[in-house]
């Protein structure tokens, strides 16, 4: 903002502004901050919701894991058993293979590649009793389940804010600073501490959505705590 006041200052000395022009651009600076404030408040909401949404799947990923390894303990088959290690380490991968990849807004081919060595182990289990083969139905759905969920996180994780908003964002907060250096081409100490303080705040806004946009990284990213509790459980 000072930047664009020295340039006034240097490429046009004679320029001279009324009180009225610098109310009025005073009034503008009140404008845009205020229209651009209200857009970057929306759009944070609608960032967070986001965020407790994604994590609400990981939730619910994580019941989906923890009830796979339930229904394969109650069928007491010995193939079925054998699945338990390959879900535990297909989890195992999630946090440590996947999960890191995710802020690059893409999944894992390791983790992928165990996903489909569990469900190659599922397809062979072959149950012996009627109530196997009733449990073992129910395996097969949530194993689609699980599949669905993990590429639903990973289209979580490329769902950010598009270029032509950050583009539209960058030239209002442009336009202020070029209003405010016009409302203080005369300096006052109220006016240029308003305006100052217009475009603190404007930029505290626009450094949160930033933060908010990418949902899985940062310090307020979705938890993989709920996998990590799931993995804890499905350890023999």
């Amino acid at each position: 903002m000072w930047l664009v006041h020295l340039g006034f200052q240097k490429f046009a000395p004679h320029w001279e502004l009324k009180d009225r022009d610098e109310n009025m651009a005073s009034g503008g600076v009140a404008s845009v901050a205020a229209l651009t404030g209200v857009v970057l408040a929306f759009v944070l909401a609608l960032a967070n919701q986001a965020i407790d949404t994604y994590q609400n799947n990981v939730s619910i990923e994580a019941s989906q894991l923890r009830s796979m390894d339930k229904f394969l303990l109650a069928t007491q088959a010995p193939d079925s058993l054998k699945c338990r290690q390959s879900l535990l380490t297909y989890a195992n991968s999630i946090v440590n293979d996947e999960w890191p990849q995710l802020k690059f807004q893409k999944g894992s081919t390791k983790t992928y590649t165990l996903l489909s060595a569990f469900e190659k182990c599922l397809i062979s289990v072959q149950p012996a009793t009627p109530a196997q083969a009733s449990i073992y139905l129910e395996t097969l759905k949530l194993s689609n389940q699980i599949a669905e969920s993990r590429e639903t996180r990973i289209s979580n994780s490329a769902n950010v804010l598009s270029s032509v908003f950050w583009e539209v964002i960058h030239i209002g907060l442009l336009l202020t600073i070029i209003l405010a250096a016009l409302s203080f081409y005369t300096p006052g100490k109220i006016r240029v501490i308003n305006c100052t303080i217009q475009i603190i705040a404007l930029s505290i806004l626009i450094a949160l959505v930033i933060l908010l946009d990418h949902p899985f990284t940062g310090t307020n990213n979705v938890s993989n705590a709920a996998i990590i509790e799931t993995i804890a459980h499905i350890k023999p």
